[in-house]
């Protein structure tokens, strides 16, 4: 029996939780804190702290980290970040959680240890070649092959975002502004003329209601994002693909049209791969965290 800390870091929050390597998909004892502004790391260092005073402290034989932006894993240094973590890039932040604990610490993008834990625990447990998609505030992506993830001279291998295709209007868009939350929320608020609606939760409220322009803020967004991951898709080819993430997690009215998206444009030797939701849930970062450090430390 073996505990590993599963840390995973967010722009709004930071969750943990303990993982028993005899039970790699159970977490217990959370935790969740605000994410501050700044000096985000001295808030993850203070959050171990807590787990290893605690009961079990002494059992914890390893930390994993799951973190926003492009990260050496080699180093556990952010290399660049988006817009929700200003200033979060150069930070070191395997060395700096090692430093206060000296223990083994593993870092690296937090879509991708998601993927890892879904791949090897969850829906893709029984594919060797995964591509794993996460819709939510943005858009991630990871390859895992053979239960490890690929990794790329510049550690962006998997990243989906900046993807090129048709969006509904019958331009060009990147799949971020088609697939994301805020982006069909946009959709919606501009066809409907609805001002005021302020994120994807009311606009799901009102696709269940019959309204038109929900469903196509929906319906046409996410068979446009089919389309522009088939092409990347007939690229790398896969086994199967994993939808996870919160707009992932909204279920058929998500995975069936871009399921028609994928099928329209995908090869025929690849036209059949199956397109699975995530299993794991809101513990699938941590328990994708805590397997990450078991198989590189």
């Amino acid at each position: 029996m073996t505990l590993r800390l599963g840390i995973d870091v967010g722009g709004t929050k930071i969750a943990a939780g303990l993982v028993d390597s005899s039970a790699p998909t159970e977490v217990f004892t959370h935790r969740r804190v605000a994410t501050p502004e700044e000096n985000v790391s001295s808030v993850i260092v203070e959050l171990v702290g807590q787990y290893l005073e605690g009961e079990r402290g002494g059992e914890i034989a390893a930390i994993g980290i799951g973190a926003p932006g492009v990260i050496d894993p080699a180093t556990g240094t952010v290399l660049s970040a988006g817009r929700t973590m200003w200033g979060w890039a150069g930070t070191e932040l395997a060395a700096e959680v090692k430093a206060a604990f000296q223990l083994p610490v593993a870092v690296h993008n937090d879509v991708r240890v998601m993927a890892l834990g879904e791949t090897v625990f969850g829906a893709g447990q029984d594919f060797n070649n995964v591509l794993f998609v996460s819709f939510g505030t943005g858009v991630g992506g990871a390859i895992v092959r053979d239960g490890q993830l690929v990794d790329s001279p510049h550690h962006t291998a998997g990243e989906l975002r900046t993807l090129w295709g048709p969006n509904p209007d019958g331009k060009a868009a990147q799949l971020e502004n088609m697939a994301s939350g805020s982006s069909m929320m946009w959709h919606y608020k501009i066809r409907a003329k609805a001002p005021s609606v302020e994120d994807l939760r009311e606009v799901m409220e009102r696709y269940h209601e019959g309204d038109v322009w929900a469903f196509r803020a929906i319906d046409d967004n996410m068979y446009c994002a089919g389309r522009t991951l088939a092409g990347f898709i007939n690229a790398i080819d896969v086994d199967a693909v994993i939808v996870g993430g919160g707009v992932g997690a909204l279920g058929t009215p998500v995975l069936d049209p871009l399921e028609r998206g994928l099928r329209t444009d995908l090869m025929d030797t690849l036209r059949n791969i199956p397109v699975l939701p995530a299993r794991l849930g809101s513990d699938a970062p941590i328990v994708g965290a805590a397997h990450y450090a078991a198989t590189v430390l």
